[in-house]
């Protein structure tokens, strides 16, 4: 099938390590438009197909030759940044038009300029990221972020570790400042200067540094710290999981539940650690380097069994299948339900009302 992917926004390289992997592992002929340079090609992570604003007649007939149409994020019918494309008269031609969150609905509404209930009650059949989003979008079908774990920049090296942690948070904020915009910045960093002088190891940690610095950093480390509050992985752990690092994240129930689906594996190699016991755990890990390096290997040889991208596309392959046939019935995965009250309270509720306890001790 000839699908076309449109994106706005760089969305953290991720629609462009997905077209490419369609291209490489399916049989469908997949392009990505993009809206426009982004200015992030210094960030050594960044790439781009067409750029609409630099190929309009192209992208314009590929839209009109595209038997799916897949939208990022950040657009839906309503958008009219790739005009003369229209999405909505695409849909009643009957093109098959697939909406895919990666943010959660705020951050959706506030970038679109819409109200809120625009992002919640979009109409389109939707994917989304199997990290924290997808428990906001219940008719969503849930799809995995991946990495190109053969690009030698995600792969181990046989090199001496130089950094005993590594630590690289997108973001400053505090851990308890905001619900899913932390990573516990702050507190981490301050937990890696007092090992640092009690211990003598030594920790790298990064804010705001080209890609390329960070995964040749991440590489030269024993074990890395992804997200410690709020109960999500990030691509930062799965990087760290390619390279064949010990990755600390704390994951609540459903991130590990939509992890074991997606991966179809009854097990994940994160060491399920929160902020509040991070730190005995760091310091086991620097008394035994030979056991955190051990378990880098088993974290490897997990994403190859397990979460390499040529197994992952079928993930898109299944979604793609079902929208041809018939849009109607995309949907979330009967294993991964939001229906009924337990499990909506479960996956929502109450883990935040956990994350408000911690936050409450945090702050002391």
């Amino acid at each position: 099938m000839k699908i076309v992917h449109f994106s706005n926004n760089s969305l953290a390289g991720m629609p462009h390590r997905l077209v490419r992997s369609l291209a490489a592992h399916t049989d469908h002929e997949v392009r990505l438009v993009d809206l426009e340079r982004y200015g992030l090609e210094k960030l050594g992570w960044f790439h781009y197909d067409l750029v609409f604003r630099e190929n309009m007649d192209e992208c314009v007939a590929l839209a009109e030759s595209a038997e799916i149409i897949h939208l990022h994020n950040f657009l839906d019918l309503k958008s009219t940044e790739f005009s003369p494309i229209d999405f909505a008269a695409l849909v009643k031609r009957g093109i098959p038009v697939v909406r895919q969150f990666h943010s959660e609905p705020g951050v959706v509404a506030e970038r679109m300029g819409r109200p809120l209930a625009d992002v919640l009650e979009c109409t389109l059949p939707q994917l989304v990221i199997g990290h924290c989003p997808e428990r906001f979008y219940p008719r969503a079908r849930v799809v995995p972020n991946f990495l190109p774990q053969d690009d030698p920049a995600y792969m181990p090296v046989d090199a001496a570790p130089q950094y005993d942690i590594f630590f690289s948070p997108s973001k400053m904020y505090g851990a308890w400042e905001t619900r899913w915009a932390t990573k516990g910045a702050p507190e981490v960093v301050e937990m890696l200067t007092r090992l640092a002088s009690d211990t003598g190891c030594r920790v790298k940690w990064l804010n705001g540094s080209p890609l390329d610095e960070v995964l040749a950093a991440k590489q030269a480390s024993r074990v890395i710290i992804d997200d410690l509050v709020t109960g999500s992985t990030h691509l930062s752990g799965l990087e760290g999981l390619c390279q064949g690092k010990s990755v600390l994240c704390h994951l609540d129930e459903r991130m590990a539940e939509v992890l074991r689906h997606l991966s179809g594996a009854s097990w994940h190699p994160f060491l399920n650690v929160r902020l509040e016991e991070a730190e005995p755990v760091l310091r086991h890990l620097l008394a035994h380097p030979e056991e955190a390096e051990a378990m880098g290997r088993e974290s490897r040889r997990w994403v190859e069994e397990h979460w390499a991208d040529h197994r992952l596309v079928r993930h898109f392959e299944e979604a793609y299948a079902i929208l041809a046939a018939d849009p109607a019935r995309l949907g979330r995965q009967d294993e991964l339900t939001l229906g009924g009250t337990l499990r909506r309270f479960k996956a929502g509720r109450l883990p935040d009302l956990i994350h408000g306890r911690r936050a409450e001790i945090g702050r002391g």
